[in-house]
């Protein structure tokens, strides 16, 4: 017959996996916190229809000679903006538009406000750069307030794990 001690450490080796982290947490939860890194996005304009972010988005890139991209994403008038493969919308969560380049360059491009938190709900914002770090985004702000006054920084998170 086993020991008490003997038969609990036995049944905390066996039964851990099934123990949640944190109450009404699940094991998809705890595996997409653990992917979300804390990201700086440099924002030229935050606007409630997307075609007045779309055009600020353009006229910025214009002046800027920064590529402006919607990375796949269309505007449709009945779904709004989407990946019209997915019929969802699919939020950029890179700097760089070929993350294969040599020598990756950014871009801008236009996306939902709601894809990022701390940031208003039912916008859209032109999306000049996403950053690693404070520092970087305040170097990459240097490069659009000439050409977008309003332009800001703002501090979020992004879920960076696979998503296929």
């Amino acid at each position: 017959m086993l020991r008490t001690g003997k038969l609990l450490a036995l049944i905390l080796v066996t039964f851990p996996m099934h123990l949640p982290a944190q109450a009404g947490a699940d094991e998809a939860d705890i595996e997409n916190a653990s992917e979300l890194r804390d990201k700086y996005l440099v924002i030229l304009c935050v606007e409630r229809e997307f075609s007045s972010a779309k055009q600020e988005a353009e006229r910025v890139s214009m002046l800027t000679g920064v590529q402006f991209s919607m990375n796949g994403n269309v505007w449709d008038s009945t779904r709004g903006l989407i990946f019209p493969d997915e019929g969802e919308y699919s939020p950029r969560r890179y700097n760089e538009l070929d993350l294969t380049a040599t020598n990756p360059i950014g871009y801008i491009s236009v996306e939902k406000s709601e894809a990022y938190p701390q940031l208003p709900k039912g916008c859209y914002i032109a999306l000049a750069a996403i950053c690693n770090s404070n520092e970087e985004a305040e170097q990459e702000l240097l490069k659009f307030k000439p050409f977008a006054p309003k332009a800001y920084i703002a501090k979020t998170q992004i879920y960076m794990g696979c998503i296929h």
